[in-house]
C-alpha cells in the first residue's frame, strides 16, 4: 500500500474511534429512522458488503486470473480496505448514537472489532515484519564484521599493545549484535502473537455478516420505516 492511502485508512480509522465516542455528547434518537438515516444505512450496507469481492478473488483460482489480467491484486485490497471504512463510518452516521437495542450495539461493536483487526493486521503487523527484514538484513552484516575482526583478532601479534587493541574493536560489535538478535527475536514473539489478527478479523467479518443480515431483515419486517418521512 502507498503511503498516501495508508494515511488516507489511517485517517478514517482514527475518524471512526472519535465519531463512535460522540454518544458521550450526541444522540439523536429519531435519525435512524428518517429517511436520511435510512439512506445512509442502505449505503453503509451495501459498502460493507462490497469487501466480499476482494475474499470471493483470492479465494477463487479462476476469478483471482481473470481479475489479475486486467488489474492488480492490490488495488482490489485497497477497494477493500477503503470500502470497509467508509462503509463502517456510514453505519455510525446511521446509528445517530441510539445506542439500545442489543441487535444494534452488537453489530456497532463486531463492525468496530472488524476495523481494528483489519488495521493491525495491514499496519502495524506489516510494520513489524517489515522491521524485521530489515533487522536481519542489518544482522547478517553485523555477523559477517563479526567474524572478519574475529579472525583479524585470532590470527593477529599477541603483543601487549596490540591485543587490547584487537579486542576494543571487536567488542563493541559484539555487543551490537547481541542487541540486534535479542530486539530481532522481541519482534518476532511480537510477530507470532499478533499473527492470529486474521483468525480474529474473519471470525468477526462472518459475524459482522450475519448481524447485518439480522438487521436489514428487522428493518424489512419492521416496514422500512426509515422511509415514512421521504414523502413528508
Amino acid at each position: 500500500m502507498q503511503p498516501k492511502d495508508r494515511v488516507i485508512a489511517v485517517s478514517i480509522c482514527i475518524v471512526l474511534g472519535v465519531f463512535w465516542l460522540g454518544f458521550l455528547i450526541h444522540r439523536s434518537p429519531q435519525f435512524a429512522g428518517s429517511a436520511w438515516g435510512g439512506l445512509f444505512g442502505v449505503t453503509a450496507a451495501l459498502l460493507l458488503l462490497a469487501p466480499l469481492a476482494y475474499v470471493l478473488v483470492k479465494r477463487s483460482a479462476r476469478l483471482r486470473r481473470a481479475f489479475t489480467g486486467r488489474f492488480s491484486f492490490q488495488s482490489l485490497l485497497q477497494a477493500h480496505i477503503h470500502l470497509g471504512l467508509v462503509g463502517a463510518l456510514l453505519a455510525l452516521i446511521h446509528t445517530g448514537h441510539k445506542f439500545q437495542s442489543v441487535l444494534g450495539m452488537a453489530l456497532t461493536a463486531v463492525m468496530l472489532l472488524v476495523v481494528i483487526s483489519g488495521c493491525v493486521g495491514q499496519y502495524f503487523l506489516r510494520y513489524v515484519v517489515e522491521d524485521i527484514r530489515d533487522k536481519q538484513v542489518q544482522l547478517g552484516a553485523l555477523w559477517q564484521a563479526l567474524e572478519l575482526k574475529s579472525r583479524a583478532f585470532a590470527s593477529g601479534p599477541l603483543e601487549s599493545t596490540v591485543a587490547p587493541q584487537a579486542a576494543g574493536e571487536l567488542m563493541p560489535v559484539a555487543t551490537a549484535t547481541a542487541e540486534l538478535q535479542y530486539a530481532l527475536e522481541f519482534q518476532e514473539r511480537i510477530r507470532k502473537l499478533f499473527n492470529i489478527w486474521l483468525i480474529v478479523h474473519i471470525v468477526c467479518s462472518a459475524f459482522l455478516y450475519t448481524l447485518l443480515g439480522l438487521h436489514v431483515w428487522a428493518g424489512i419486517h419492521f416496514g422500512l420505516r426509515w422511509f415514512a418521512g421521504a414523502g413528508a
